[in-house]
């Protein structure tokens, strides 16, 4: 996944999931034509927002996480492993994706308005924390 801070790094990107009914940092699965798990969180940011990953500062992880998914669509339940990259946003652009309810850019000092978990915050901290790294 990707946590996304704005140009300022004053925001970070929030997607409202539809089948989570939650507000994540943007994120999903590794495909096969993923080189590597940073181009699979760049791919998922770009897909689910639209917005651009290209940034000025290298990706480092700042959170790891594993979570319950409920069974839906065919799927059973199952743990999701996932991993954090910090990233910087090219632009505050956004466009959407059908599978998100909806984006927002969040004051990274407002995170408890969005209900975000414990995991998150923690993410984003940690994210602030290396933007000069």
């Amino acid at each position: 996944s990707g946590i996304v801070l704005s140009p300022d790094r004053r925001r970070v990107l929030l997607v409202h999931h539809r089948r989570l009914e939650r507000w994540l940092q943007p994120g999903g699965h590794i495909e096969l034509d993923d080189a590597t798990m940073i181009a699979a969180a760049r791919r998922e940011v770009l897909e689910e927002t639209g917005v651009s990953a290209d940034e000025p500062l290298p990706p480092v992880v700042v959170g790891i996480d594993v979570h319950d998914i409920p069974p839906a669509r065919g799927e059973p339940h199952h743990l999701h492993h996932d991993i954090a990259f910090r990233f910087v946003a090219a632009s505050t652009d956004l466009r959407p994706a059908a599978e998100v309810k909806q984006v927002v850019w969040c004051s990274v000092h407002e995170l408890e308005r969005y209900a975000v978990d414990e995991a998150l915050s923690r993410s984003v901290e940690r994210a602030l924390r290396t933007q000069n790294a």
